[in-house]
This record gives structure tokens, sequence and C-alpha cells, in this order.
């Protein structure tokens, strides 16, 4: 088992780059997030750069989808360049990571017999989902899919978009949220699941518009209901007594009329005398 190095032991400047171990997992902090990754203290002499395509084993279009500064993450380091005093360190599982020479694939063999993915070509993605929309599906159905990656607020699953959608091919990702991984309050969301685990989800909600894929562990019924503000009513839906009389101008008129007019107007006082 590789160790995982705590982003507190520092050195002078940090932990010099010829004694970080490729494959190590560290954990680090968000310091800042750009368009095309983040940068992570993770103890070293140097911020390690979380490249965006290193951030989840499926297409990520923005980075703070996934991370965001302040944020706590524990990362792998994939290669250590001392010479240029660079870090790159990653999300994705090592089996991504590897097929993918380390990062975003050109494609390469099936590699087994799960569906084909509709690629990182975000167009691709985006009518993948946008084709589960139009077909339908049913928000209530549970189906497998594959835990790809875990953060502080919850968990990327992979799903064959067949189960969900007769016609559709493919595989897409979608996030449960912490709220959604079980019945009742979870703290850590290593305490339901862990990359690699298989486990039953259902599709929420597809924003095809946003690539975004909204899923749950749990069924509607159980899931926690929200606490938002309750319709606004309309006038028609007070009361006549609530309302008050509908001659209420008429009388107000009435009870106005020969009563004096007041006006507000400057009082001066002559403090000389």
């Amino acid at each position: 088992m590789r160790p995982v190095l705590p982003s507190t032991a520092k050195k002078e400047n940090g932990i010099a780059l010829s004694e970080l171990e490729k494959g190590s997992m560290v954990e680090g902090t968000v310091k800042s997030t750009t368009s095309y990754g983040a940068f992570l203290d993770i103890g070293a002499a140097t911020d390690a750069l979380l490249h965006i395509s290193r951030l989840s084993d499926d297409f990520v279009a923005n980075v703070e989808d996934v991370v965001k500064a302040g944020q706590k993450v524990t990362v792998r380091i994939v290669n250590v360049d001392a010479e240029k005093n660079q870090i790159s360190v990653s999300l994705r599982s090592e089996e991504a990571d590897s097929k993918s020479g380390g990062g975003r694939g050109s494609g390469g063999g099936s590699g087994g017999s799960r569906p084909r993915r509709s690629g990182g070509d975000r167009a691709a993605q985006l009518k993948t989902m946008q084709s589960i929309v139009d077909a339908g599906f049913d928000s209530d159905k549970f189906l497998e899919g594959e835990v790809q990656s875990t953060l502080d607020f919850g968990a990327f699953v992979r799903f064959a978009v067949s189960d969900l959608a007769e016609g559709v091919e493919g595989e897409i990702d979608g996030l449960v949220h912490i709220s959604a991984l079980a019945v009742g309050r979870v703290e850590n969301v290593s305490q339901v699941c862990k990359p690699g685990d298989k486990v039953q989800i259902r599709v929420k909600n597809i924003d095809a518009e946003a690539g975004k894929v909204s899923l749950s562990m749990i069924s509607a019924a159980d899931e926690p209901k929200s606490r938002g503000r309750g319709p606004r009513r309309s006038k028609s839906q007070f009361t006549e007594e609530e309302m008050g009389p509908k001659d209420w101008k008429e009388k107000l008129e009435a009870y106005q009329e020969g009563k004096p007019t007041f006006k507000n107007t400057a009082l001066v006082v002559d403090m000389r005398k």
C-alpha cells in the first residue's frame, strides 16, 4: 500500500521534489482554480497542478464543478519534474490513467466488454444526454453503476445509458451528492462508497444544456424534503375577512371628507430674545 503524505509535512520550504514518489497518494488543499485546472498545496516546495483532464475519469467542462479553492482532496502524484520544478497530480483512477497513458487518451481499444463511452468530446457527451432526455427515462428506476471517484461533496458514478433509455448507447458519469448517498446524514463519502464499488443508482435529472447528470442512491420517497419557501398565495386565496370589506376605499374617502388637512411645515423659533 502506497503511503499517504500529509500536506502539513514541510521542511524549510516544503518537501523537496526529489523526495516525492510517483504513484504516492497525498493530501492537499486547493489554493486556486483556473480554466485548465487547479493548483494544490501538497506540502511540497512548489504547488502541484491538477489538470482539468485529471479531475475525473469522465469529461469535465468546468473545474469548479469538481473542486473549489480551500477544498481538501486526496490526489495521486503522476509526475515530478525536479528540473522544471513541476508536480502533476490526478483525481482519476489508476486504471483510467494507465489506459490513457496518464492523461486524456486518444481512445485505443474498447478495454473489455463494457459499453463504449461517448468519449471525451463534450459535444458527444451532450448529444448522449440529450438523446436520453428525448427518449425519456424513469427517474425512479435503479440501475447499476461504478464509482469512479469520490470528493468531499459526493461521488461520481458511471453507468451504461442503454440501461436507462432504449436505443441509446454509451456510458456517462453523474454526481451522487453526499445528501443522496444514503438515508440519513452522511459525514464522509468514503463511509458509503469508494472508487471501484458497484452501486445501485437512479437518475434524478439530466441537464443536457449544462452537461450535468444528477444521481441518487436512495429512493425518491426517502430523500430529504426541501425546506424552500412555499408558494405565494394569490389574492383569490385570501378570505374576505382577511381582505377586508370590498368598499373599504369608499369608506375611507367618506371618513376623510370634511376632516382637517395636516401638512408638515418648518418651525422657526427666534432665540435672540
